[in-house]
């Protein structure tokens, strides 16, 4: 029989399969921990997630956690987190991920006002290009393109992080017929639809629309509820990215356009071609982003003073904000969860702007910047 034993706490200073020395505690969340560690065999400074002991005996978290490193092992692209390595602790599983110095897109956005300089922009979405590229062409799909799972390192290095959702061309997986997985604010159409043979192209989707609101200062639809959002992207036409902002070109903005377009098959066939597009539109030459985004060096330095100040409270009670800009935390380990209700994923969406109160009703508190999983027949999961 499985052993599911579940150990209450994991203490820093304890050597995981001999290996991974867990340093300290430098995040917690609804889904687990996370540690700064060292590998003993290379001395490398490394993260270490570990999920939380109420979330082991539920199977379909415990088989995501752990795919994530067992699809990405093995896999090295300079803007893609890397993984190193993976196991259990008694019954809690662990990962070992690269540690990362710096802040996530997210943050660096606030931090300019909302939005980024046009070559800026282009510059992000360039190294993003990259990056999904090569999981496009080992047949993975991210799903969950958006500034939160985007780290800006120290050095200007653009990192794609939050590979729990990646689907695999050849092997789906977890991944039901009609399930919805993703963020609202970048979802594609036929994400939203629960299409079951979703490839590169709804990335490319997600990175419109993230390049849309790096230019604008926010996403391409907004609304009260994810249902209303996520409508929109399904119904309505993209928007104007030179309307919303001034300092965006129309050739700028057909590029965007294009990039979002409803049916797949209109979209570019590449996340390459999508960024060539967008630099011949744009005709800007590329930014050193070491040099523009200098204020994150100055970020962590704060974060680290911080860090020290609470030292003395112990690991429970180490909040989030001292640490979240030093390490590569994934968002499912540092976001609060809560679960809803949901009708089927395409009745739902289909349904919103005829029963909009009735669907409201259900989902008042949910978020549209939270990962969103539903499907027929089972729970929808805000994340």
């Amino acid at each position: 029989s499985r052993d599911l034993t579940v150990v209450v706490s994991v203490p820093a200073g304890e050597t995981l399969d001999g290996r991974w020395l867990l340093e300290t505690r430098i995040g917690h969340g609804a889904m687990g921990s996370v540690f700064r560690g060292r590998d003993l065999k290379t001395d490398q400074t490394v993260a270490i997630k570990l999920l939380s002991p109420e979330h082991c005996r539920k199977t379909k978290v415990l088989a995501r956690f752990e795919r994530e490193a067992a699809k990405m092992i093995g896999l090295r692209h300079p803007n893609i987190v890397h993984f190193y390595g993976q196991g259990r602790r008694g019954a809690i599983p662990y990962i070992v991920m690269e540690h990362l110095e710096g802040m996530t897109l997210h943050d660096v956005i606030k931090h300019e006002g909302g939005a980024l300089p046009l070559s800026d922009a282009i510059s992000v979405v360039k190294q993003l290009a990259a990056g999904l590229a090569f999981l496009h062409h080992h047949g993975l799909v991210h799903r969950d393109v958006k500034p939160q799972n985007v780290f800006v390192s120290v050095g200007g290095r653009i990192t794609i992080l939050d590979l729990g959702v990646v689907h695999d061309r050849q092997d789906p997986g977890l991944t039901k017929p009609g399930a919805m997985i993703g963020t609202p604010y970048y979802m594609s159409p036929e994400q939203i639809m629960g299409s079951s043979d979703i490839d590169r192209r709804t990335d490319i989707y997600s990175l419109a629309s993230m390049t849309f609101e790096l230019l604008t200062g926010s996403p391409p639809f907004l609304g009260a509820n994810n249902f209303e959002v996520l409508y929109g992207h399904r119904n309505v036409a993209p928007p104007d990215a030179s309307v919303r902002a001034s300092g965006v070109s129309k050739a700028v903005a057909k590029v965007i356009i294009r990039g979002m377009a409803k049916q797949r098959g209109d979209r570019p066939e590449t996340t390459t071609e999508f960024v060539a597009d967008l630099e011949a539109a744009a005709g800007a030459s590329s930014v050193d982003l070491a040099e523009r985004f200098a204020f994150v060096s100055g970020a962590i330095s704060a974060a680290a003073h911080d860090a020290t100040k609470i030292g003395a409270l112990g690991a429970n009670d180490v909040p989030m904000a001292a640490s979240s800009e030093i390490v590569a935390l994934t968002r499912d380990i540092t976001d609060e969860r809560r679960v809803f209700r949901s009708t089927d994923s395409r009745t739902a969406i289909m349904h919103v702007a005829t029963e909009r109160h009735q669907v409201v009703d259900d989902v008042a508190a949910s978020t549209p910047s939270s990962t969103f999983v539903s499907g027929p027949e089972q729970t929808g999961q805000l994340r």
